[in-house]
């Protein structure tokens, strides 16, 4: 500051406040100018109150150091043992609520007992001080809460589709023969159609495995069906002895306007189903939660029936595989790398654990095998039946991260 006024000069920016805390300091008008004098005149007031303030904290520290330097000085004369010493150095390690807290607490005050530090808060016209030490009175836990509007995304408007049983569908239920030529029945992987979804092989998925058009037809026009998928609940499957079987998927319509024809029927079978999505239910691949009608299977085409509930459940967003054995077939048909495969040799496989055809090993090699990865359309399939509920830690959110599934992992 020297030299001020003689060739040097002092500018002060101040917000809003400021200046207003200024000129009641100075007693200005709002238009009055404000000069370098009112400035420093609010500057002492501040630094004077802030003295004030802060003077019981100074005060509180020189008595707590004249308890302790006492306390040593006894100890030292041997008057205070060391238990002694250490209960008088010792500040209490928590207060009680009441103790912090307590409203009626805050106003008593206490007298100041050292003559130094009586007469300097004097001087300061500070005659007691306040019980609780500094400012715990005021220790709050604050936590800054972002109030968040949510935004839900539903999907467009649309029309519902009218229901409609094809003839062939009655044809099936009779005789539980499917019609070469039928357009009333479309392989479940074929008839999921969107835009978004990732592109797959339909090739190498089973057409043994089958859903009617009214359970495929929601709405009308041509709006995305991603965001309107129709949960399996009602499969019917062909009683055979010989041949191959067929899984098909009815909608609720179609199962209340066809019961009393499929419990006469000799040919098929109506059975409950219900993907398994918690670690704790009981699976159902097997079609045996509940059945319209009983009937023995055939043993000889208990292969070929697991390998279409595999992917029965796989259409079906099921996110919990029955058993070890299941997982390992499972990885088999969707070209994963397993621990099965351990023992024959080294090859290539992708990050997600898909291998290419070209680097499969003679265990893992099948004909009509997938030649691109499945499993970004899985993921997109399963993340829209689950209407994004994370996945992650489940038997398939496993499969489908490219993590290994342990044998641990399927105790109940």
């Amino acid at each position: 500051m020297r030299k001020l006024g003689h060739g040097h000069s002092v500018m002060f920016f101040a917000p809003l406040d400021v200046d207003r805390a200024i000129r009641a300091a100075a007693s200005i008008a709002d238009g009055g100018t404000i000069h370098a004098s009112d400035i420093l005149l609010w500057a002492m007031h501040e630094t004077c109150a802030e003295i004030q303030n802060r003077a019981p904290h100074w005060a509180q520290q020189g008595i707590d150091h004249t308890s302790r330097y006492n306390a040593w000085s006894k100890f030292c004369h041997k008057e205070f043992t060391s238990n002694e010493l250490a209960s008088r150095w010792r500040l209490p390690d928590a207060k009680s609520l009441e103790q912090l807290y307590a409203p009626t607490r805050s106003r008593e005050r206490c007298a100041i007992s050292i003559p130094e530090i009586r007469q300097r808060c004097t001087d300061l016209g500070i005659l007691s001080l306040p019980v609780s030490n500094l400012d715990e009175e005021q220790e709050r836990e604050v936590i800054h809460e972002i109030e968040r509007e949510r935004k839900v995304g539903r999907p467009p408007p649309a029309v519902r589709a009218e229901h409609r049983i094809t003839d062939d569908v009655h044809h099936f239920v009779q005789t539980g023969i499917l019609k070469s030529s039928s357009n009333a029945f479309i392989p479940i992987f074929s008839s999921f159609q969107s835009p978004n979804a990732p592109q797959t092989d339909e090739g190498a998925w089973t057409r043994c495995v089958l859903a009617t058009s009214d359970f495929c037809k929601v709405t009308q026009g041509t709006v995305d069906v991603s965001e309107y998928l129709r949960p399996v609940n009602w499969v019917l499957s062909r009683r055979v002895s010989k041949g191959t079987p067929i899984l098909v998927i009815l909608s609720p319509y179609e199962v209340n306007e066809l019961l009393l024809n499929i419990k006469k029927s000799k040919n098929v079978q109506l059975h409950m189903y219900t993907p398994r999505v918690q670690k704790a239910m009981t699976p159902c691949d097997e079609l045996d939660l509940y059945s319209i009608s009983t009937s023995s299977r055939n043993p000889k085409l208990k292969d070929q029936l697991m390998t279409l509930n595999d992917q029965l459940n796989l259409f079906t967003g099921q996110l919990y595989l029955r058993d070890y054995e299941t997982y390992i077939r499972l990885c088999r048909f969707l070209c994963v790398y397993a621990k099965d495969l351990e023992g024959e040799g080294d090859f290539r496989r992708e990050s997600d654990g898909f291998i290419q055809p070209a680097h499969r090993p003679p265990g893992a090699r099948s004909g009509g095998s997938f030649s691109r990865s499945p499993l970004p359309f899985l993921r997109f399939l399963i993340g829209l039946r689950r209407k994004g509920t994370p996945f992650a830690p489940t038997h398939m959110g496993k499969i489908l991260d490219g993590r290994p599934v342990r044998e641990e992992d399927f105790e109940v």
